[in-house]
């Protein structure tokens, strides 16, 4: 973990090429209620700091759950791509039997 300049703040340091953008920044968001998050490029990094929102946030257990979260999310969207295909067969077949198309 490391220090950033605001009073209590963590940094987070993620490989760029090891999740998507989208997938961190859905992760940020997830704690959002409990601290504002900046992401910024660095090279091959993608740099995550957070800020609490309140004197008494509790930042010590934030970056496990942030890095938790960032693959849950990161894996969430490949698992969505990967099955797109069949999910839109599964709804297209549901609805043609309904008689709502055409």
């Amino acid at each position: 973990m490391e220090t950033g300049s605001p009073a209590n703040s963590l940094t987070v340091s993620l490989a760029k090429d090891l999740y998507e953008l989208e997938a961190v920044k859905l992760a940020a968001y997830r704690f959002a209620n409990e601290a504002a998050a900046t992401l910024e490029p660095s090279g091959d990094r993608l740099v995550c700091t957070f800020t609490p929102l309140s004197a008494n946030g509790d930042m010590a257990s934030l970056e496990g759950r942030f890095r938790n979260e960032v693959i849950d999310q990161d894996l969430r969207r490949r698992i969505a791509r990967e099955t797109e295909s069949t999910r839109n067969l599964i709804l297209a077949m549901a609805f043609s039997k309904t008689g709502l198309s055409g």
